[in-house]
């Protein structure tokens, strides 16, 4: 259910970080990680800092999507 509920909140938060999402679910670390990790395992979002710690997922298909038509000529 953590998941389904992050899901809803990326469009607000396209970039997140566990921390964040224990803040934005008011949820544990450890739910918080597993909703994170069900999205990436679905494809919705992506890792991008490559660090092992402190990292960083983006919705990117959800900025990319906003930054369609935006590109310069």
């Amino acid at each position: 259910m953590a998941g389904i509920r992050l899901f809803e909140l990326l469009p607000a938060h396209p970039i997140v970080t566990v921390g964040s999402v224990v803040r934005l679910l008011n949820t544990t670390k450890p739910t918080a990680t597993k909703a994170v990790s069900g999205l990436m395992e679905a494809g919705i979002l992506v890792e991008i800092t490559g660090r092992r710690r402190d990292r960083s997922y983006s919705y990117q298909a959800y900025i990319d999507l906003l930054r369609a038509g935006t590109e310069p000529v």
